[in-house]
């Protein structure tokens, strides 16, 4: 075993990049779902998709901060 396989090795396995792919196809599906909402929703589709979307751009920040420090 080299050097470098120790240091990839070593790496530990945390919930954020265990999880990365799966968040990030989920996160894709309901801003799908939310821009659906607020251009062919009535009026409280329009609401639901907006806040929606807000509530998804707040989430991609606190993830990728969770993420580079290491959770």
């Amino acid at each position: 075993m080299s050097e470098t396989d120790e240091a990839v090795d070593s790496k530990p396995k945390t919930w954020t990049s265990r999880y990365r792919l799966a968040i990030a196809i989920g996160s894709g599906v309901l801003a799908l779902l939310c821009f659906w909402l607020l251009f062919n929703g009535g009026a409280a589709g329009k609401w639901i998709g907006g806040i929606g979307l807000a509530a998804l751009v707040v989430w991609v920040f606190v993830f990728s901060t969770l993420y580079r420090r290491g959770y």
